[in-house]
């Protein structure tokens, strides 16, 4: 009889939020399929801990337009390593995770040669829409994570699935099942400044002096700056010049916070399952503003505005995001009580738009139900 061998698949992930995606994916993956599955990651921390980390992804994520073409020859390099690690492994399963600009352009290197499933919809309804066509062309399946993405790629005639929001099931599983007498709220205002380092250095100074005026106004509060795992606390010392404490990112730092102000990302929607008033602010390089201006073709950039339909959430975006507009919105929600139980009763009303609740089991048990139908040969 011949021997049954492991099933190979590789995660490709460049941003956070992805790596975090992917990380309890290929954690429940594992738990599936034990030894009948090999994962294979480029990406960060979170994958590397349930696979064998080819590349870590992340130190090459950048944003905004001008960062990304300054940063060109690197990604064209590590693009090219890539996909010659990806040919020697020759998976079963490629699962592309968010992260377009590199992700789409290599499902069109690989030109249905491995399968693939994209998890996390690029933002074509924001901007760029003729990237469905490369969906459409070159992506088997894809598994989006918002219900009206659903919608949108059905009528595309596009092989769409909707399983919920997987942050439901991560912060459920890591946060929500602690004891209650450990989930304590405080008169902490938490400042999230970004993921990346570009925008940690043209949010965080801006945060910093936004700050100082919040002090005059609740003198009875304290901050916190949290960052991510993957950039280094000496990297935050060179900006911070203050006593203001600079924490990991987690669930309970962000849960004992009476109020957040965040730049915008997947960390508003964490914000917002959490049920903790925040505001979105968001400022990039001038000369990718004006390019990008004019191609996105949304009203809103914070995530849950937009599956709203309508301003829940205060955005202050390039020039509006003044330390001056900042402080006076954040004084005017913790003074006004009932302006901020409202904010509160509408987060919930957003957290229930994410469901259903267990994205993640569902979407591994679907990818181990399609393995049975993949072999290492191409199909086409």
């Amino acid at each position: 009889m011949e021997e049954r061998k492991p099933k190979k698949i590789i995660f490709i992930a460049g941003d956070k939020s992805g790596d975090i995606y992917g990380g309890f994916l290929s954690k429940k993956l594992k738990d599936l399929l034990g030894e009948n599955v090999l994962l294979y990651s480029f990406g960060g921390e979170h994958l590397a801990q349930h696979s064998h980390q080819l590349v870590n992804l992340l130190n090459y994520s950048v944003s905004g337009i001008w960062e990304v073409v300054s940063s060109l020859r690197k990604i064209i390099n590590i693009f090219k390593i890539t996909w010659e690690k990806i040919e020697k492994i020759n998976p079963h399963l490629i699962i592309l995770i968010d992260f377009p600009e590199f992700n789409l352009r290599l499902a069109k290197k690989n030109n249905k040669k491995y399968p693939i499933f994209y998890y996390v919809s690029p933002q074509v309804w924001a901007w760029r829409e003729k990237r469905i066509e490369l969906i459409r062309k070159y992506i088997d399946k894809i598994i989006v994570i918002f219900k009206f993405e659903e919608e949108l790629y059905r009528r595309e005639g596009i092989d769409v699935l909707y399983f919920g929001h997987p942050l439901l099931e991560i912060i459920n599983d890591t946060f929500f099942s602690l004891p209650a007498k450990r989930k304590e709220k405080k008169k902490i205002i938490s400042l999230l400044p970004g993921s990346r380092k570009n925008e940690i250095k043209q949010h965080l100074p801006l945060l910093l002096k936004a700050k100082k005026l919040i002090t005059h106004q609740l003198r009875d509060y304290s901050f916190q700056i949290i960052k991510p795992k993957n950039i280094e606390i000496e990297f935050y010392k060179k900006i911070v010049k203050d006593n203001t404490e600079i924490i990991e990112h987690s669930y309970r730092s962000l849960y004992q916070s009476e109020f957040i102000i965040t730049s915008s990302g997947t960390a508003t929607v964490e914000i917002a399952i959490l049920g903790i008033p925040f505001l979105i602010i968001y400022k990039m390089n001038l000369i990718s503003w004006l390019i990008l201006k004019h191609m996105v073709n949304i009203n809103y950039i914070g995530m849950i505005n937009i599956i709203a339909g309508r301003k829940i959430i205060e955005e202050l975006v390039q020039s509006q995001a003044s330390a001056y507009r900042i402080a006076s919105l954040t004084t005017e929600i913790l003074k006004n009580r009932e302006k901020y139980k409202s904010l509160q009763r509408n987060l919930e009303k957003i957290k229930q738009k994410l469901y259903p609740p267990s994205a993640i089991t569902a979407t591994a048990t679907f990818i181990k139900t399609s393995l049975s139908s993949f072999s290492t040969k191409s199909r086409y």
